[in-house]
């Protein structure tokens, strides 16, 4: 089977490139600075040469923090970069399935305390999340208008060792790695109460090689687990693995603004098609990244019943 997966040297498209190789896929990496995703012609060239059965689009500008610093460079990476491969997937290999990525943050500015199914109406704030529901429109259009198989996946919040600096857990991993080495006793916090769904990244790319095989065309699919996670218990659980002598303090300059204050997502319809589900508990991912980065030894040993939680469907 020949894939092609955009994005391939980033957080999610390293993993998921490991993942294909090892069910004996040949995987073509596209990614900067090799071939710019916003430059339709040699993309078409690349796809031609390949021919791919499937393509996975992750190439994206992720962070919702360099969105409001940059929207003009957020909207041409996402939503422009986005057309670009569409329009050279048409070209070049029109029958191929394309998994093409939204994100969670197309409801950034949603008021919900109930898990957020695939119905729901989005409400950007972001331009991080304004940009992936543009890609949203342009995948239904592709397949409305040029008969490409595109299916929409929105994944929640995808940890693991590697992430980029800008996210929650590695910035707190980079804290309580300073506060290990320097022998401090506290580390500065933003907003305990923002509950999120945590996803390890092993299961998302596990998720997308379930839905490029058996999602429809034309829909959309939550990649997450279906639990509601508060920042406060990640911080509390993170330090009881580092050090339970540790304290945390609220800094109101780490709070961001425009952050909703939940955003969880229901795993019904990704499992009723799919028969996917997450399986890696909380506590097993954040360990592992904090081995990872140094601040865990390989030998200590992690409980997981705290915040492993069910991951039946809901």
């Amino acid at each position: 089977m020949r894939v092609v997966v955009t994005g391939a040297s980033g957080f999610i498209g390293s993993q998921l490139c490991v993942l294909l190789r090892s069910m004996n896929e040949e995987v073509t990496e596209i990614d900067l600075p090799h071939c710019d995703i916003n430059d339709t012609a040699r993309l078409t060239r690349v796809l031609q040469e390949v021919r791919p059965a499937r393509v996975y689009h992750l190439a994206a500008q992720a962070s919702v923090r360099r969105s409001w610093e940059d929207p003009v460079q957020t909207w041409l990476t996402n939503a422009w970069g986005t057309l670009s491969l569409l329009r050279a997937v048409r070209s070049a290999c029109p029958g191929a399935r394309t998994i093409v990525m939204s994100s969670a943050s197309v409801f950034d500015g949603s008021r919900l305390d109930a898990p957020i199914d695939e119905e729901r109406v989005p409400a950007p704030v972001s331009p991080y999340g304004a940009s992936k529901l543009a890609v949203e429109s342009m995948a239904r259009h592709h397949l409305t208008r040029n008969g490409l198989a595109t299916i929409v996946v929105r994944p929640f919040n995808v940890i693991g060792p590697a992430q980029g600096a800008d996210y929650l857990v590695p910035s707190l991993t980079r804290r309580l790695a300073a506060a290990k080495r320097s022998g401090g006793t506290r580390i500065d916090v933003g907003n305990l109460d923002a509950r999120r769904d945590y996803l390890d990244v092993r299961d998302a790319v596990r998720g997308l090689r379930v839905l490029m095989e058996r999602g429809s065309p034309g829909e959309v699919y939550n990649l997450c687990s279906g639990i509601g996670v508060p920042v406060r218990t990640v911080v509390e659980t993170m330090i009881s693995l580092v050090d339970p002598r540790l304290r945390y303090r609220q800094d109101p300059g780490l709070n961001r603004g425009a952050d909703a204050p939940s955003l969880i997502g229901d795993t019904r319809k990704t499992w009723s098609r799919t028969g996917w589900q997450a399986s890696t508990p909380l506590a097993v991912s954040l360990a592992d990244i904090l081995r990872a980065a140094g601040v865990l030894t390989s030998g200590e040993r992690v409980v997981t019943a705290s915040i492993g939680g069910d991951t039946t469907p809901r």
